[in-house]
């Protein structure tokens, strides 16, 4: 009874820590956009992990209205900031927070400034402006994503399809800080097979 018992957890062990990359499509319920997205585990696996405490952030790469993204996000809905990414032996990539296309930041809020107009001395356009840019980096800061697109991200993508292992370091208070959490990615034929399902 006890060989049972003992193979039961075992497998059910290996399934939490079997984690590999997968395509999933989304559908937005309102403008219907569609997106593919491959995602590194499974949500039993990520489901186990987080039961364990603490943040844990996750790898993405999605082919949307931005075209190709790499980003990472973490399981609490939670500022990921910024991330620096390694794949094999090929030089570091970095990813700020503030490179973030939009769609992946909290709501976005408009300010009225219309009642600034004719005050003399204040240049109302110029206001709206800084104020309009301000706003973009507050969302942009408190997202859960952190994401490249365009050259950088396709760069990545190049790298990922070739490479062995993504290394994964989350910028705390400045690289290398206490706050600063690393971890480690295995690539293969699955990420290459997902890819290619999101026409990537």
């Amino acid at each position: 009874m006890k060989q049972v018992v003992l193979s039961l957890f075992i497998v059910l062990l290996s399934a939490c820590a079997s984690t590999n990359w997968s395509a999933r499509n989304y559908q937005d319920e309102f403008t219907d956009q569609k997106t593919c997205r491959v995602v590194y585990g499974t949500d039993f696996g990520k489901g186990m992990v987080k039961g364990l405490g603490g943040i844990h952030y996750y790898p993405f790469i999605e082919n949307g209205p931005d075209g190709v993204v790499f980003g990472v996000h973490n399981d609490y809905e939670v500022p990921v900031g910024d991330v620096q990414i390694r794949i094999d032996g090929n030089n570091f990539i970095s990813i700020s927070q503030s490179e973030t296309p939009l769609r992946f930041s909290s709501s976005s809020h408009k300010i009225d400034m219309s009642y600034m107009k004719g005050i003399e001395g204040v240049d109302a356009e110029a206001m709206e402006k800084s104020m309009a840019a301000t706003m973009e980096n507050v969302q942009k800061m408190s997202s859960p994503y952190t994401a490249t697109a365009g050259e950088k991200a396709e760069k990545i993508v190049d790298q990922l399809q070739v490479g062995k292992v993504l290394k994964m370091r989350i910028i705390g208070f400045g690289v290398n800080s206490v706050a600063t959490t690393t971890g480690e990615y295995a690539l293969g034929e699955d990420i290459k097979q997902a890819l290619a399902n999101c026409g990537i």
